[in-house]
């Protein structure tokens, strides 16, 4: 039988080689069809062949599967590109993390849309001695104190003296992000850590973490992190009892 994603190999074979990079290519039916080595050490052991023909609901916890295959649903009937999606994922037996989820559809020599292909990379914070990030330190601190509030790119960029290209362009040099991505960053670690440290309401975790109400919060928080707040505190909760790979 013909594999139709045989021309992929040489790709597989080069994200083989980024530790900090997932790389997948999945079928129209959501299925694994060729994996990276670094997906396959995170999710099944260092065994690629673990993972091909399974879909996310078999490899990932539930409350995260689903949104993973309606990001694939979504491509596959569209065609168009989802491109640089903050988001958190939770590996099996491992912590959370972001990282930035780009896919593509693929497409045959009729142009039909035959499966997707997509990375997720690794957003790992700089240290304060990584270049550039001197001069963006008063600026960082801003965005980190007063992200709750109504804060501005735009005024973040004046007072740091810079045109909003010029902060865009080193705030992506230094995080692999933007500055809203960034600022939405900030504002997702402080509300799970207060859903997971704290018996707070989700209205009072949106009000305190920048959003207008509990609707936008929810909104914001499962777009980016795959599940609602109410579900992630139940996750965590699970979680850290070592039920949550049983979800």
């Amino acid at each position: 039988m013909n594999d139709p994603f045989a021309a992929h190999e040489v790709a597989e074979a080069l994200f083989d080689e980024l530790p900090d990079v997932v790389f997948f290519i999945k079928d129209t039916s959501g299925r694994y069809a060729r994996v990276n080595q670094t997906l396959a050490d995170r999710c099944a052991g260092g065994d690629k062949k673990r993972l091909l023909g399974k879909r996310p609901a078999e490899v990932f916890p539930a409350a995260l599967a689903a949104g993973y295959s309606r990001q694939d649903e979504q491509v596959l009937r569209t065609g168009r590109t989802v491109r640089d999606q903050l988001e958190m994922h939770i590996y099996p037996r491992s912590v959370a993390g972001w990282c930035l989820t780009t896919k593509h559809a693929l497409r045959d020599a009729r142009g039909h849309v035959i499966g997707v292909a997509g990375i997720s990379r690794d957003l790992n914070a700089p240290g304060d001695k990584a270049p550039g990030f001197a001069e963006l330190s008063a600026a960082l601190r801003r965005m980190r104190r007063d992200f709750a509030t109504s804060l501005r790119i735009e005024e973040i960029a004046r007072e740091a003296g810079m045109s909003m290209h010029q902060f865009e362009q080193k705030i992506r040099r230094l995080f692999q992000m933007s500055p809203l991505q960034l600022l939405h960053k900030m504002r997702l670690d402080e509300a799970m850590r207060l859903l997971r440290e704290t018996d707070k309401s989700l209205g009072e975790i949106a009000l305190e973490t920048g959003w207008c109400d509990q609707s936008a919060f929810t909104r914001h928080f499962s777009r980016h992190t795959g599940m609602s707040p109410g579900r992630f505190r139940a996750f965590e909760a699970a979680r850290a009892t070592g039920k949550a790979a049983a979800e």
